[in-house]
């Protein structure tokens, strides 16, 4: 996991978690970013729910050289298996329950930031009636969590003092 996200994470990072919560699974996105939020206070990492879009003038204004989308993805994989799309990618990394696709929302995020946006896609499990993450969704939030907070999500890799 770590290493897929220094592949794909460079400079500053923001994160845009997004899902339907009442949607088991599909609610992922959103409820790794009010985690991240918290074992990350004053990190640029946002929840939007199920208006991502929402949130796309507060990333900007974080300056970020990447932004980092969450969200349940259908791509074929294992319950709780990970993947990041960036790029064309996104159009394969199958259909979003919400507003703004992801490939859209890369796209105005690119535009107005210039920052490289990569899609962190988890396959879910269970997107039946309820609250409660599938336990391998569940399990692929702490992985991810643990892996982003090693590497810190203000740290600049431009800046010299961040590689002693």
């Amino acid at each position: 996991m770590r290493a897929m996200l220094n592949g794909v994470l460079k400079g500053r990072v923001a994160v845009l978690g997004f899902g339907n919560r009442l949607w088991r699974d599909d609610g992922v996105g959103s409820v790794l970013a009010e985690r991240l939020a918290q074992a990350q206070p004053g990190a640029p990492v946002f929840d939007g729910g199920m208006v991502p879009e929402n949130h796309l003038e507060r990333i900007a204004k974080a300056t970020p050289n990447t932004v980092l989308l969450v969200d349940a993805v259908d791509f074929g994989g294992q319950p709780g298996e990970v993947r990041c799309f960036s790029g064309d990618e996104l159009a394969l990394a199958g259909l979003s329950t919400h507003a703004g696709s992801p490939r859209m929302l890369a796209a105005y995020l690119e535009a107005r930031t210039g920052a490289i946006v990569t899609l962190l896609a988890i396959q879910p499990g269970d997107v039946s009636s309820g609250h409660e993450l599938s336990g391998p969704v569940e399990a692929a939030i702490s992985q991810v969590i643990e892996a982003l907070g090693n590497r810190g999500l203000c740290r600049d890799d431009s800046d010299p003092a961040n590689h002693a």
